[in-house]
This record gives C-alpha cells, sequence and structure tokens, in this order.
C-alpha cells in the first residue's frame, strides 16, 4: 500500500473505532421507563431490560396482591419492549452507518479511488 491508500484506510477505521464507540455509549444509556394506563404502576429498565425501579402509587394497592402482581409484570414487560425496540433501532442505524464507511472509496496517492467490493 502506498502512503495515500494507507492513511485513507487508517481515517476509515478511526472513523468506524468512532462509530462502534458511540454505539457502544447509546446502547450503555438506553432507559425505558413506562406507567400502567391507570397511573398506579411505573416501572423503568435498562437498555437490556434489567429492572431499575418500582414506584406504586396510593390507588395501586386496590388492584389486591394479584392484580397488583399482574400490573407490575405487565408493566415492567411494556417498559423492557421499549428498551429493545429502542436498541434495534440504534442497531438498525449502527449497521447502516457501519455499512456505508466500508462502501466509502479509499484514495491513493495519486488522487484515484479505489471502491472496496
Amino acid at each position: 500500500m502506498n502512503g495515500g491508500l494507507a492513511d485513507s484506510l487508517i481515517a476509515r477505521i478511526i472513523k468506524q473505532r468512532d462509530l462502534m464507540q458511540a454505539m457502544d455509549e447509546h446502547l450503555k444509556s438506553i432507559s425505558a421507563r413506562v406507567t400502567s394506563r391507570d397511573q398506579s404502576v411505573s416501572v423503568e429498565v435498562d437498555g437490556i431490560g434489567t429492572l431499575k425501579g418500582i414506584w406504586l402509587g396510593e390507588n395501586a394497592y386496590r388492584h389486591g396482591p394479584d392484580g397488583l402482581a399482574r400490573l407490575i409484570i405487565e408493566t415492567g414487560q411494556a417498559a423492557a419492549k421499549t428498551a429493545l425496540d429502542r436498541q434495534n433501532y440504534l442497531m438498525k442505524e449502527f449497521n447502516s452507518r457501519l455499512a456505508a464507511l466500508q462502501q466509502t472509496p479509499l484514495t491513493k496517492w495519486d488522487g484515484t479511488t479505489v471502491t472496496p467490493s
């Protein structure tokens, strides 16, 4: 490889590394908090669905123990789905941007370009 092509390739690798680091930071920052329709239960999860918190309103106990348990589970599942949807969106964007980077032509020392196959 000539200096120009090597420099172009290194620049692309740096952009890919930066994209991967940004993706990692975004994935780690995902959280979702969902509140039940009756506003009596809120559940927060992280990006992989791990429970981070449960908040119960004053009227949450009117459902009785079984009803409250069911409401907590349903609300938690909705929060986990929201977090997963956010994660899927980020993955789609990441894959699109990574593919575009991989198809970016590389510049040789003489100014001509090489398009990856």
